[in-house]
């Protein structure tokens, strides 16, 4: 059950369509149905969450989600949405989706916690249509033949893949060869696709009360007669038509929203019967359809095929084109701040790509539309042509516009002077291109427009990169920051992912990050991981997509400091990532969290905590290590908060890197309370703070702590609403 009441008396006055994201790549493909009473998702993959704060579509107001295909590209983002929706205060919700995907939900809440939120899942059956006062939704249930020969490769020559327990059983990330044999002739991966057919209500006619008084009449039953379209005889015989006090009516108006994700279904849709009363040249007006909107990849698209079932449809008809040929990533605010910070230093906050905002292709008929965030299709008060709304400005906008705050401009060239002493002193324009590393994700929790959730680049050479925690949207990071072309070599280059522990905001990018590098490359990338997250892991492989055979697994308790021995694994994961060694210690946050420590060949050590309270065991780790990254979620003056919460405030952050000896100290994972501008003590000469896509190397770290008074000046009427 929804939380919204059917209610006869209620009437919608406003509703739209609205894409919130394209499907380019790194970002969601979905679609908002938007009223003044509910709104509605249509698939939610990573990003969702995020987009729908910056594009102003409420999250509270959302009682159903509809999935086409069970893909990560359509569920990605549904664990962060609901923790959100929970927290704004929803208490019901439902999932349309195909048949299994409750399996999905229980699963998810091994790492989050939805105890204030009700679930439901409507019996998805072709003579049952989802009501309520808004639409009525039409389910298409679409089945393929289903082929057996999709199982997951057992290579087990394949020494990388496998390795013998202490038992001398071969395991196969964490699975003995028998159990991993068991599992795929026992589970088979759910190929069920939904299409959805969405009526929304017609909208009677609204009495037009100043021309009820011109003409004479008073209150009274007639006045309703009037509006339900009878006319009205005057006691003295003049006839009042109802046409000319009530406005016209506005009939029902019909959208479809379907995904093709591969050939093997496309027969199946072009031959349904239920579309035939949609698009025959004899169709009642009634049925004409406003708008389908295609979830559809452009190889299957773009077929003969396909391209003849739509044209069976009205030539009214509006189609919007949602896959990854798209280009639009739909977010205007980290462009904003990026250009912006580029105002410090060009190198360390280099601006974003923007091929996202310009290569978008066209399309021959003005029917047909690129998906494109923030496009939308108004149906109430009126229907309308599909409307482009404009989400990016030139980088030179933004900077006009904050160099009017008072005092900014002198701030700048105080900077600049001082910048340019330092980098003479400590001889900057003369250091190697790496190690290098980019901040890609740098909030707690749950994304902002600014801050995404966790996720640190550690490029050690052109060709070899660690990850440390892979939040949700991580692979939309990579390729806002290097776009497309240069974003799929960064993921070629990524040898090994690491999982600090099993909180969504640091593992949530790691699938679709997976199945986006199993694109482009055969190669393995390690993951260093929890052992609580495998069975997440393996349950998404055997239900849904093939991912376990993208990675080897490694427990991060098999690097733990002073306790392993450099087996051939570990060897092999060194000389890939061209590194002397890698250290792990548990860290006082959830079950089987942990510190990283990673030693350069040049004897170069970077050290990040993770999530965590204050601690010894880090202190050990990270003993005069050359970069401390260390999360600093709370502000000082919130201790007992950051205890119960087991996290860190600013303070202990640093006293942690003191206490270690850390030569310098870059806090990161900062509560989206004060995303923009996190509290510091001035008197500190060795901490930085962490933004999205800062990059640096570490000869320039000294550099970060001269940004902070200009921060405060060009962020300070944020900082005075947070300080009040």
């Amino acid at each position: 059950m929804q939380k919204m009441k059917q209610s006869k008396s209620y009437i919608h006055f406003n509703a739209k369509l609205k894409v919130l994201g394209s499907g380019a790549l790194g970002t969601p493909e979905n679609i908002f149905f938007i009223t003044d009473r509910a709104n509605y998702i249509f698939n939610c993959g990573e990003g969702t969450q995020r987009l729908s704060q910056e594009h102003h579509c409420k999250l509270s107001k959302v009682y159903n989600i509809f999935l086409t295909h069970v893909s990560w590209k359509n569920v990605g983002g549904i664990p962060g949405l609901l923790l959100t929706a929970q927290s704004n205060g929803l208490k019901e919700i439902n999932i349309h989706c195909p048949e299994g995907f409750d399996s999905f939900i229980e699963t998810i809440q091994s790492f989050i916690s939805l105890p204030h939120l009700k679930i439901s899942y409507p019996v998805i059956d072709e003579s049952k249509i989802y009501n309520d006062d808004i639409m009525n939704v039409s389910y298409i249930p679409i089945t393929k033949s289903f082929n057996n020969t999709e199982k997951s490769s057992l290579n087990l020559s394949n020494k990388e893949q496998c390795h013998t327990n202490i038992n001398g059983k071969r395991i196969i990330n964490e699975k003995t060869e028998e159990e991993e044999i068991k599992t795929e002739k026992k589970v088979k991966r759910i190929p069920r696709l939904l299409c959805f057919i969405c009526e929304v209500h017609s909208k009677p006619g609204k009495l037009l009360v100043d021309k009820c008084i011109d003409l004479g009449l008073r209150p009274g039953p007639h006045l309703d007669l009037l509006k339900r379209g009878m006319n009205f005889t005057k006691e003295d015989g003049t006839i009042i038509y109802s046409r000319d006090v009530v406005e016209s009516s506005q009939p029902k108006t019909t959208f479809i929203v379907l995904e093709c994700p591969t050939e093997e279904y496309l027969d199946s849709i072009i031959n349904h019967p239920t579309f035939l009363k949609y698009q025959t040249e004899s169709t009642k007006k009634e049925n004409e359809v406003f708008c389908i909107f295609h979830f559809t990849p452009e190889k299957i698209f773009t077929t003969q095929q396909y391209q003849d079932w739509i044209k069976k449809f009205s030539s009214k008809t509006e189609h919007v084109i949602l896959n990854d040929e798209n280009t639009c990533m739909g977010s205007e605010a980290v462009y904003k701040n990026q250009s912006l910070l580029n105002m410090l230093h060009p190198e360390i906050f280099p601006l974003l790509n923007k091929d996202c905002f310009e290569n978008d292709k066209e399309t021959k008929n003005n029917k047909f539309h690129r998906a494109r965030t923030a496009q939308i299709l108004n149906i109430r008060p009126n229907l309308s042509n599909l409307i482009n709304n404009q989400i990016y400005k030139e980088s030179q906008n933004y900077i006009d516009e904050v160099l009017k705050i008072p005092n900014l401009t002198n701030v700048l060239e105080e900077l600049k002077v001082i910048i340019n002493e330092k980098s003479s002193e400590f001889n900057l324009n003369n250091i190697s291109d790496y190690p290098r590393i980019i901040m890609l994700g740098t909030g707690c929790s749950v994304p902002n427009k600014i801050r995404n959730t966790s996720s640190i680049l550690l490029r050690i050479n052109k060709d070899s990169s660690i990850l440390l925690d892979c939040g949700e949207g991580t692979l939309g990071q990579i390729i806002r920051y290097y776009g497309v072309s240069e974003g799929l070599n960064i993921l070629r280059s990524i040898k090994a992912i690491y999982v600090s522990h099993i909180h969504a905001d640091h593992h949530l990018g790691l699938i679709g990050l997976l199945l986006q590098r199993k694109k482009i490359t055969n190669q393995k990338l390690y993951l260093l991981s929890p052992r609580n997250m495998m069975p997440w892991l393996n349950f998404y492989n055997d239900r849904f997509e093939s991912i376990v055979h993208q990675y080897i697994l490694m427990d991060n308790n098999n690097l733990y400091l002073n306790y392993h021995k450099s087996t051939t694994l570990e060897l092999d994961l060194y000389n890939k990532l061209d590194i002397k060694e890698i250290n792990t210690i548990h860290v006082p946050h959830c079950k089987f969290s942990f510190g990283i420590a990673i030693i350069l060949k040049n004897d170069k050590k970077i050290v990040y905590s993770g999530d965590t309270l204050f601690c010894q065991n880090l202190i050990t780790l990270g003993q005069n290590c050359d970069l401390l990254i260390h999360e600093a979620t709370m502000e000082d003056g919130l201790e007992k908060l950051a205890e119960s919460k087991l996290h860190s405030t600013t303070s202990q952050a640093i006293n942690v890197g003191k206490f270690m000896n850390a030569k310098f100290i870059l806090l990161t994972h900062f509560s989206q309370r004060y995303s923009k501008i996190p509290s510091i003590p001035d008197k500190e000469t060795n901490v930085g703070l962490a933004y999205d896509f800062m990059e640096f190397k570490l000869p320039q770290l000294p550099l970060l702590p001269f940004f902070y008074p200009c921060i405060k000046v060009m962020f300070n009427e944020y900082n005075k609403v947070m300080t009040n």
